[in-house]
């Protein structure tokens, strides 16, 4: 069955049973046709291509610079840009997204994808949208070149991370903003941050801020406001997401040596784990009507990472995908 669908994978529609073995039958389960039909965006990496290490799977995911000594480093990955309909279990790749392409955002509305693209191997990146309706692909010019962004629907229109010009002539890495009155703003307070995410309401932005490249400190989570002047911390964490109410945040935390999916107040109040696995569950994104979490993680004797789906209400949990690598999950 494995071979059948390797070979065909630009459309496969998977028997869930067979891909989840007992899971939907044992603990109650979760019922597949209530969980929304949007697609989640992903990256996939065929085992048929041939693995690659957990490690550098993981640090090609980020698809960002970082400054190491005066150095960038980036990782191009051998992987298909995919989209999962988990109540049908129909997988299929992106059409013509290059290898390497990694899906940073979905619009509103649900239609456009936000791609972030490596022209080259250490090439800079450049920023694109897709629209699944009609399959055009659409080159945001002049957009922050670095791997993480959001689309936002004004008057924050984007958030991403690009050089930030210093007092004393340098850049830095920051949050960067594409506003209805300017074309790239830094934020105000952003120098040093990454995985920026928009509210609904346009105008909030949250953000990491690790340490720096080499610490092993977890970095801390900011949010701010068009207007309310420097952002404000809300605690440890990263990989920041946004409900589409906007009335909460899903975020990883490392806990007793791993990383657990948390969620929190849009103010940063009411803390509590949604994952409390003895595993690493990175990248969270939330399901459109808030009620489902989706994100990776690597577990057992494998060590490649798989997309899981966790309810929101009770922490019940399934595993949606069985082979190869799949991360960084857009919901």
């Amino acid at each position: 069955m494995w071979a059948a669908l390797h070979a065909s994978w630009s459309s496969v529609r998977a028997a869930w049973p067979l891909l989840l073995g007992t899971g939907l039958a044992c603990g109650g389960g979760i019922p597949l046709e209530s969980v929304p039909g949007d697609p989640i965006a992903f990256v996939r990496q065929e085992a048929a291509k041939g693995r690659l290490g957990l490690d550098v799977f993981r640090e090609g995911l980020q698809l960002r610079a970082f400054e190491e000594r005066g150095r960038e480093h980036k990782v191009r990955l051998r992987t298909s840009l995919s989209l999962l309909e988990v109540p049908s279990g129909e997988i299929r790749s992106v059409p013509d997204a290059t290898e390497g392409s990694l899906p940073l955002d979905w619009s509103a509305d649900g239609y456009r994808l936000l791609i972030g693209r490596m022209t080259y191997a250490g090439g800079p990146i450049q920023l694109y949208t897709w629209n699944r309706l009609t399959g055009v692909y659409n080159r945001l010019s002049g957009a922050p070149t670095g791997g993480s962004a959001a689309l936002g629907v004004g008057p924050i229109r984007l958030a991403g991370v690009g050089r930030v010009l210093q007092e004393d002539g340098s850049t830095r890495w920051g949050v960067v903003l594409r506003t209805d009155g300017a074309k790239n703003l830094p934020l105000a307070g952003g120098v040093g941050g990454i995985d920026p995410d928009i509210a609904p309401d346009g105008r909030t932005v949250v953000f990491a801020r690790p340490y720096d490249a080499l610490s092993l400190r977890e970095p801390v989570l900011w949010i701010a406001s068009l207007g309310d002047g420097e952002p404000r911390s809300i605690g440890r964490g990263s990989h920041p997401r946004f409900s589409r109410d906007g009335h909460w945040i899903v975020f990883t935390r490392t806990r007793a040596g791993n990383a657990d999916v948390w969620r929190m107040r849009a103010d940063g109040t009411r803390k509590r784990p949604i994952t409390t696995s003895s595993y690493d569950e990175e990248f969270p994104s939330v399901s459109r009507d808030g009620r489902y979490v989706v994100y990776a993680s690597a577990r057992g004797l494998q060590e490649e990472s798989q997309l899981f789906m966790t309810r929101v209400a009770d922490g019940e949990e399934i595993q949606l995908t069985q082979s190869g690598q799949n991360g960084r999950p857009i919901w």
